[in-house]
């Protein structure tokens, strides 16, 4: 049926010339800007992704091809520390020797999604910067390696910040913008109230990180529905017919910092294994556009790229990310995919370098996994956050972990999974994953987020979950903290009422006052975000309870300096007043989702209060904060036959700001409502807006 439909589509074009592959494609959009891409061969469908995404998002995606070649001081005049990093790493080189050990079907797709997205830019370049070059597939994988660099290589640079700030008195920079995180859920048919497994994915990422939805079929091959970043040539999460997947980020230990003895009597060179090795000296050049061009020079070792160096000693990482190239080819498979057998099959392919994975499928079947490429570490009490021995071979790894040997959970009998960026040791209090099982560098010294506590309280807090009640609870706004910690701060007050200051009287009433929540309507939730912030900050341990591994799920609580704390909540008051007007305000009439001339109240707040609805935020004028990330793409699936799907995507399907389906979505995401997925052919042609071929005029 869908061969035929494809056909009579066609058949009904009225573009004189097309590419090749744009002759074998359409794509659909329905009513939110949504792309069904249906296709007549897998490469054609990878055509179609390439220009779609284009339609979108060219000029983003055209900066991050650039980018990962190492060349945006040299075409836009800026991002010269950028291209070094690129080019130091050798990103560009490695994916180019590395194109050829994809898959010969996804070398074909890559360089398929690179001449779409191409003719695109051809199309258009009246309206596009000069600069967006032409690309090829090789770009797009590059690409790909430069955000897997971007995840799983954050860990490796704090490690290398802690060695440049141990050995050279450097300060540490800061390790990021708090509890970025993701979220996800899977649930057995035991748990849910239709009999159904239920699957909820919630990456949690910078709104510029840019996810994008679409279904991609290729009849007899592939019908999957789901999402990417834009500049990908696959979808990486989502479902078909049969099954679903999500991620969220985990932090394996991939990379290994080895400590390198120089040799005083060879300069260059070190000492391994008893013998004089030397280090290899490059001098790299970055053009600059409007200016001189700027050099830098880097080592390296055959241990790998040296980080940081003292009078002596080197410090070499080596690392797992560095090598990896089929992370496309194993999502693109998953997508295929049939049955849990099958899926399980291919996790052993072990080619995604880290990302948790929650599955389930249309049999009832859920599944968690601890994923990565884990190095496989002498583990003799070696603490290999920090630096490791580099004058030996004994701690130099040589092969990775497999599928087998990491956490993972299947068909638990309390029904459900769950992860939230923390270890898998708590991934469900029913059914604890135990540690000791497992080598010590699988995540130590980890303890358990109050965002993570949220989610198994809400878990925890029923037996039965119908598929609205899964979407309900996603945008749960409560505030963990405040449970743990506002009702002491007020008994603390209590005692000495009538000689509080009237500051501090109203600062207490407002807090009774307030529901524990961050919803648009809540007053008192700013107050004592700025009452926190400030008395956590000034507090050597704020919580009179630490968290305590024995009670992981109801712990840290209570307030550790009551006096510290309620000079906090007085300077807060004040501060409330001089910004808002009222320590009352509302929530959502500080914080905003500002898209184009939309600007509407807003919801959540950053996972480390033990928030589920996770938003991040700038400080704007006016004291206002403005949504920059967190929940953005949203998805809930229940596997029937055919599956149930909701979504969100926050910020539309584009970038394009004269397009309605910029911010069409928003007014939805703001009022806690999710758009229906409309996956088979009927409900595509119920709803739909535009049908074309890539590159019809």
């Amino acid at each position: 049926m869908r061969v035929a439909l494809l056909a009579c589509v066609l058949a009904a074009s009225f573009a004189a010339e097309l590419h090749p592959l744009a002759k074998k494609v359409v794509i659909r959009r329905d009513t939110y800007g949504v792309p069904h891409i249906l296709a007549e061969t897998e490469e054609a469908a990878a055509f179609a992704m390439g220009f779609a995404q284009a339609e979108d998002h060219a000029v983003e995606i055209a900066r991050r091809f650039v980018s990962a070649r190492g060349e945006l001081a040299r075409r836009l005049g800026s991002g010269a520390d950028s291209d070094f990093e690129m080019r130091r790493y050798g990103n560009h080189e490695v994916a180019r020797s590395s194109f050829p050990n994809a898959t010969p079907l996804m070398q074909s797709m890559m360089n398929a999604y690179a001449a779409g997205f191409n003719l695109y830019v051809e199309q258009n370049r009246e309206k596009l910067p000069d600069w967006i070059p032409a690309f090829e597939g090789v770009d797009v994988f590059a690409q790909g390696r430069a955000e897997i660099m971007r995840f799983a290589f954050s860990r490796a640079q704090a490690s290398i910040r802690a060695v440049q700030q141990k050995y050279a008195g450097a300060s540490a920079a800061a390790a990021g913008d708090g509890d970025g995180g993701s979220n996800m859920w899977a649930l057995t048919p035991s748990r849910t109230a239709s009999g159904k497994a239920i699957l909820l994915g919630n990456p949690h990422q910078p709104w510029t990180a840019l996810y994008w939805e679409a279904q991609v079929t290729v009849p007899g091959k592939l019908n999957m529905f789901g999402g990417t970043f834009a500049g990908r040539p696959v979808l990486t999460t989502g479902f078909n017919e049969h099954l679903g997947w999500t991620h969220t980020v985990n932090l394996p230990d991939l990379d290994d910092i080895y400590v390198l003895t120089l040799d005083k009597t060879k300069p260059d060179h070190y000492v391994f294994e008893g013998s004089a090795r030397p280090l290899e000296r490059r001098e790299i050049t970055v053009d600059v556009k409007g200016g001189p061009a700027q050099k830098r020079v880097y080592w390296y070792s055959h241990l790998g790229p040296i980080v940081h160096r003292s009078p002596d000693k080197a410090f070499a990482i080596k690392s797992a990310i560095l090598d990896a190239y089929r992370y496309f080819d194993q999502w693109y498979a998953f997508g295929k995919a049939k049955s849990w057998k099958e899926f399980r099959t291919l996790l052993e392919d072990n080619s995604l370098p880290m990302f948790n994975l929650t599955y389930a499928d249309v049999e009832g079947n859920i599944f968690y996994l601890w994923n990565g490429t884990v190095p496989r570490r002498v583990d003799d009490g070696t603490d290999y956050r920090a630096e490791v021995p580099g004058n030996t071979g004994k701690y130099v790894w040589r092969e990775f972990h497999p599928t087998s040997d990491l956490p993972q959970l299947l068909n638990p009998p309390g029904g459900y999974v769950q992860n939230c960026n923390d270890p898998p040791w708590w991934t469900s209090l029913r059914d604890r994953l135990d540690p000791k099982k497992y080598p010590s560098y699988f995540e130590p010294g980890r303890t358990l987020g109050l965002r993570t506590q949220m989610s198994l309280e809400m878990l925890e807090g029923r037996e039965k979950f119908s598929l609205d009640d899964v979407m309900r609870l996603k945008f749960q706004t409560k505030m963990l903290l405040a449970d743990r910690v506002k009702d002491d701060l007020i008994r603390h007050a209590r005692p000495d009422r009538a000689l509080l200051s009237p500051e501090l009287k109203a600062g207490v009433e407002a807090l009774q006052a307030w529901d524990n929540h961050t919803s648009a309507e809540s007053r008192g939730g700013v107050l004592f975000q700025r009452f926190w912030d400030t008395y956590s900050k000034a507090a050597t341990q704020p919580f009179a309870q630490p968290w305590e591994p024995l009670n992981p799920a109801k712990t840290p609580s209570g307030i550790a300096d009551p006096v510290l704390a309620l000079k906090h909540l007085e300077d807060a008051v004040r501060w409330a007043r001089t910004t808002y007007g009222s320590e009352r305000v509302a929530w959502g009439d500080v914080h905003r989702i500002r898209i184009g001339d939309l600007d509407l109240p807003a919801t959540g707040a950053p996972g480390e209060y033990g928030l589920f609805r996770v938003m991040q935020f700038r400080p704007d004028a006016g004291g206002k904060r403005v949504a920059t990330g967190g929940d953005g793409w949203v998805t809930a699936v229940e596997f029937s036959r055919p599956p149930r799907a909701y979504s969100i995507l926050a910020y539309g399907q584009t970038g394009d700001l004269a397009s309605r389906h910029s911010r069409d979505q928003a007014r939805l995401f703001a009022r806690h409502q999710f758009k229906p997925v409309w996956f088979s052919e009927s409900e595509i042609k119920t709803n739909l807006a535009r049908q074309y071929r890539p590159g019809d005029r």
